[in-house]
């Protein structure tokens, strides 16, 4: 699904790809983030560390009448404060989309799938 926007050259559709690279791009460069995870489902285990070719499946697009969610599957490092990584990831995630795509979010939502020890 692509979000349209209209400018006086044109329009422009931003795709749900986009703004799942774009956000699985800002969670990997944010501080205490090992890596992304594919969603897991209930207790399987984790066996999938995303590589470079794959690494936008570690987030999730949908967009809703009231604007886009993106939910985000990270792996932290182990030895941080959870709620001051997935803070920063958050923020980092909802500043690049917005300053990309001049775009409001409805929710960002970041999902623990494991710990890696560094």
């Amino acid at each position: 699904m692509a979000n349209d926007k209209k400018t006086p050259f044109g329009g422009i559709a931003i795709s749900a790809n986009a703004i799942e690279e774009v956000a699985s791009e800002a969670a990997l460069n944010s501080y205490g983030v090992a890596g992304l995870s594919q969603r897991t489902r209930g207790n399987k285990p984790l066996d999938i560390f995303l590589d470079s070719k794959t690494f936008s499946k570690g987030a999730i697009a949908t967009k809703t009448r009231s604007g886009w969610t993106v939910d985000v599957y990270i792996i932290v490092v182990y030895g941080l404060k959870l709620t001051e990584v997935i803070s920063g990831v958050q923020s980092r995630v909802k500043y690049e989309l917005e300053k990309t795509f001049d775009m409001k979010l409805r929710a960002v939502n970041i999902y623990i799938q494991g710990v890696k020890v560094m």
